[in-house]
């Protein structure tokens, strides 16, 4: 009877029948800062706390996805987290940007949802959806204030293939 029981579970693991790993939820919060700048490309650097992994750094790309209309801007937002066991973690986003009459972008908030598209180490082959919260304005040099923009999000990890 043991060998039957154990010719069964070798037999589910090769056809994958066993059950699969459960999705992976994170949360976070991040500050950052202005970064480099060029025509079409703005870099904005920072610092996250992810639950239950730890802290990371991270740079967000933006480079506008239209021209703006309205007052708003539609952007589009790669952004890679760095772990410190070298693990990475990236997500991409469309976001929409309220502009200030001179066209810059002022203090705001705003809110959306954007996918994970991939990472490294103990994020390899890992996919995904997140949401997420955003201000900017924020008065860098007030006490407890780290950077001049915060975010804090959710994300649901698919299990690793």
């Amino acid at each position: 009877m043991a060998l039957w029981r154990s010719v069964l579970c070798a037999l589910a693991l090769t056809l994958g029948l066993a059950a699969a790993a459960p999705a992976q939820e994170l949360s976070w919060r991040s500050s950052s800062v202005q970064g480099p700048r060029q025509p079409g490309l703005n870099t904005r650097l920072g610092v996250a706390f992810f639950v239950p992994d730890g802290p990371a750094t991270y740079e967000r790309r933006i480079v506008p996805a239209d021209l703006p209309q309205g007052g708003t801007l539609v952007i589009d937002v790669d952004t890679l987290y760095r772990f410190p066991d070298g693990s990475t973690l990236t997500m991409r986003s469309r976001e929409t940007i309220h502009l200030t009459p001179q066209g810059t972008h002022g203090a705001d908030t705003w809110s959306g949802e954007g996918e994970v598209t991939g990472g490294t180490g103990r994020y390899a082959s890992r996919s995904g959806r997140f949401s997420y919260r955003a201000v900017m304005g924020l008065d860098a040099r007030a006490d407890g204030v780290l950077g001049d923009g915060y975010l804090e999000g959710r994300a649901v990890l698919k299990p690793a293939p």
